[in-house]
């Protein structure tokens, strides 16, 4: 036996040795209940099932007789169990995971027909570490759904949007609107009462980042501080949600939900190369205020909407890229797997961050926490499945279709096929007369006629979905399994959703259209609550619902239901409009407070969910990066276009997908900066962006050491402070050191520096020879370093 065989022995000895060990110590536990969170539940129910279903229950579950080396894997009690070589994992212990071992082929290769992709097995890995969470009991699900539909219909998300007029208040001086009359009405409840208003400057830096994610300018402080109009802070919102920028901060929360990226993650990664053209979709959208209902339409089924003109025709196609973004292993060789897999994205991408519901979870069972049986989810996966998404080759592929072309397009064509004919027509004279010279011409215009016909007329083309040859109706996948089928599921929406009869899905079309015209119905009682809870969200830092994808029985209740009926039931009556919303929330007076806490805040609504004062939020990457180049003078405010350069393109199919050799080092605006699966801008990595492998409503705030470090040593950072430094001294060289350094604060934290700044400040930069130019730039560039990463900057109060 060779030394390596040897030590493989001993370590699995060893693992299985302390694996039985703690199998004994915990055999008493075996029957509690444990307590996982439901976004636990949520990672075993998406990412860990579906693979134990296709790949291991044949062989290793109770469905047929007797299992395999004694292991079961179809309950968590089967796992901790184990079979003849002991326990198949120890929660939160990867590495005396047997499971695990096997799955990376370090003991035995499991599954035997083949290693499964490593993101797969990092799940695995991950799994463990989390703890098994795990809802299964160890029986086979029956067929037959025990969801009480009637009994779930009570849920508060699934009753009708109630109207209610705002309650009366004592103090009827102090609302601005109906907003702040319903939460005054619950201060008044709970006998606390609202903060002080916010400084100007804190407020227009608050609203200013808010609806266009940048910082104000020095002269949009000064206009502000110095209109005395009653009608002062409206001007600005006005201002703010007529500018182009705008759509971009709004945009970019809108492709958190979509989890839009620019590869496909799992597997070999392989760059979105269009999905730029659905990102400035969905920029234009918010700029233009379509409303919500269209907007959803749209991105569902715009390809079967009729349309007036090539441009609209166009805008539809491109928005049908929603259904085409998610993360998948297009190197997949089980075709009926992966086109289910991407079945089941599609599903939990719009359940989630249209309906606010996590129907995913029915894919291998009826739904453990929420009134969705299994068959509802395969009503759903028919009208995807009915839906073309893939092309399918060794390595297969989302689908594309070609644009309808524009003026400018158009033209294009006109002149390659101009080209293409003057160059024929001279070939062609060439070849009638003799000579040397003659001979060279002839050689030279077969070579251009021949990259002419290569290169081809320019054809756009976009990420785009199409009804498939076949519509039909999905069969149930038993547990998941895709070669497990039970009987055909006729396509449909919810149940537990529906108002009056259910849609009547066509016998010749997906029903995409339906489905889509469904969820932006004023009748579904969850698409306006849960969109204007996200405007919520974005707006005061916290939904009326915290838990913003999930309004089922696992996430929160909402903290004031009387007022987010209100709003989804005049967003609906005022024509699904976002700006219209965004305007209300931002100019009530709840808005315009403070963020200090009062003592009996503190004691009486800790977590501030009465809103008795504004929520201090710290700023997303996107909106510290933009500021940076702002106060540097760098910030490239191009709009739009595409941004990843051909030689990515070219790159984005190797197997070494990381880099693609891409370096982070534009300057536009964040939202265009390429949003690769496998990599990202370090100070996106660092501060927390969105997970763009699902759509995600509330994105992680963390703060950790590595952050301040990032801000102390990035060379983007630096780059910027260096910049802003040189920007400073070439600008205002009238000014005195002191008037330099009031500036600059308030350039970026919109306010004076105190007196103990401004001596620290002046310490900095006046201990420097004032004679040198290079030692004077370097201490103004550790003055806006320091600026840069101090609290204050990365905190909107």
């Amino acid at each position: 036996m060779s030394r390596r065989r040897i030590t493989v022995v001993i370590r699995h000895v060893a693992i299985w040795l302390a694996s039985a060990l703690w199998a004994l110590a915990n055999s008493a536990r075996a029957g509690e209940s444990l307590d996982f969170s439901a976004a636990d539940l949520d990672f075993f129910e998406t990412r860990i099932r579906p693979v134990l279903v296709a790949h291991c229950y044949e062989c290793h579950s109770a469905t047929d007789g007797a299992p395999e080396g004694g292991l079961r894997l179809d309950s968590r009690n089967g796992i901790l169990a184990g079979g003849d070589s002991g326990p198949a994992a120890v929660p939160n212990e990867p590495a005396q995971s047997l499971l695990l071992l096997a799955l990376r082929g370090e003991t035995v290769q499991m599954p035997p027909d083949g290693r499964l992709a490593d993101g797969v097995i990092a799940d695995f890995e991950r799994w463990i570490a989390m703890g098994l969470p795990d809802p299964r009991k160890g029986d086979d699900e029956p067929l037959r759904s025990k969801v009480d539909l009637e009994a779930g219909r009570r849920h508060w998300c699934f009753q009708p949007i109630e109207r209610r007029p705002p309650p009366p208040v004592a103090d009827i001086g102090w609302p601005y609107g109906d907003v702040d009359r319903f939460l005054l009405a619950s201060l008044d409840a709970h006998q606390l009462h609202p903060a002080d208003d916010a400084d100007r400057g804190v407020w227009l830096r608050r609203v200013t980042f808010d609806l266009i994610g940048l910082p104000p300018t020095l002269e949009e402080l000064d206009a502000f501080q110095r209109d005395a109009s009653t009608q002062a802070y409206a001007h600005v919102v006005d201002r703010l949600l007529a500018s182009p920028h705008f759509g971009e901060r709004w945009g970019r929360h809108w492709l958190d939900v979509a989890r839009f990226a620019e590869s496909s993650g799992g597997g070999r990664s392989i760059v979105f190369e269009d999905a730029w053209r659905y990102r400035d979709y969905v920029i234009a959208a918010f700029n233009d205020d379509k409303p919500l209902d269209e907007f959803i339409t749209e991105q569902i089924a715009g390809d079967l909407l009729p349309h007036a003109d090539a441009n609209e025709e166009r805008d539809h196609l491109v928005a049908t890229g929603y259904l085409l973004l998610g993360a998948h292993n297009y190197e997949e060789q089980d075709k009926r797997q992966l086109e289910m897999d991407v079945v089941d994205e599609q599903i939990d991408a719009i359940s989630r961050g249209l309906l606010g519901m996590t129907v995913a979870c029915a894919r291998c069972h009826d739904h453990k926490f929420d009134p969705v049986p299994t068959t509802d989810y395969y009503a759903l996966a028919g009208i995807f499945r009915s839906t073309q998404a893939l092309e399918h080759d060794n390595v297969s592929k989302w689908t594309t279709r070609p644009l309808p072309l524009g003026p400018a397009d158009a033209a294009s064509r006109t002149g390659h096929e101009a080209s293409l004919a003057e160059a024929e027509t001279r070939l062609a004279e060439a070849r009638t007369r003799q000579g040397s010279s003659d001979a060279a011409t002839v050689k030279m215009l077969e070579q251009r006629i021949a990259e002419l016909k290569s290169a081809g007329p320019p054809t756009p083309a976009c990420m785009a979905v199409q009804d498939a040859l076949a519509i039909e109706d999905c069969k149930i996948c038993v547990r998941g399994n895709v070669r497990r089928l039970g009987p055909a599921i006729p396509r449909g929406v919810l149940q537990v959703a529906l108002v009056g009869a259910p849609p009547q899905m066509p016998a010749n079309a997906s029903g995409r259209l339906e489905l889509a015209r469904w969820i932006a119905s004023p009748q579904n009682p969850l698409t306006a609550r849960v969109y204007v809870n996200r405007v919520w969200h974005y707006v005061f830092g916290s939904g009326i619902v915290r838990t913003v994808d999930n309004f089922g029985t696992t996430g929160e209740l909402p903290s004031h239901p009387e007022l987010l009926d209100a709003l989804a039931g005049r967003f609906i009556d005022e024509g699904w409009l976002t700006k219209r919303l965004v305007r209300e929330l931002v100019l009530s007076h709840t808005y315009r407070l403070a963020s200090s806490v009062a003592a009996d805040h503190a004691i009486r609504d800790p977590e501030n969910r009465l809103l008795g004062r504004m929520n201090r939020r710290r700023l997303d990457p996107e909106s510290l990066r933009d500021a940076m180049l702002t106060a540097a003078g760098t910030i490239d405010l191009r709009m739009g276009g595409p941004n990843i350069p051909a030689d990515v393109l070219a790159k984005s199919s190797s197997t070494n997908p990381a880099e693609y050799g891409f370096v982070f080092a534009d300057a536009r605006r964040s939202v265009y900066t390429p949003a690769f699966r496998n990599s990202m801008h370090e100070l996106f990595e660092a501060f927390d962006f969105a997970d763009q492998n699902r759509s995600v409503g509330v994105r992680s705030v963390t703060t950790t050491a590595p952050q301040a470090l990032l801000l102390l040593n990035s060379p983007f950072v630096i780059d910027q402070a260096r910049a802003a430094a040189e920007r400073a001294l070439a600008a205002t060289p009238e000014l005195s050191e002191s008037q330099r350094i009031e500036r600059a604060f308030r350039q970026t934290l919109f306010r004076g520096p105190s007196p103990g700044e401004l001596d620290v400040a002046m310490a900095a930069v006046g201990a420097t020879d004032q004679n040198n130019p290079e030692a004077k730039l370097e201490a103004w560039q550790g003055l806006y370093q320091g600026l840069f990463g101090c609290l204050d900057y990365r905190y909107l109060d």
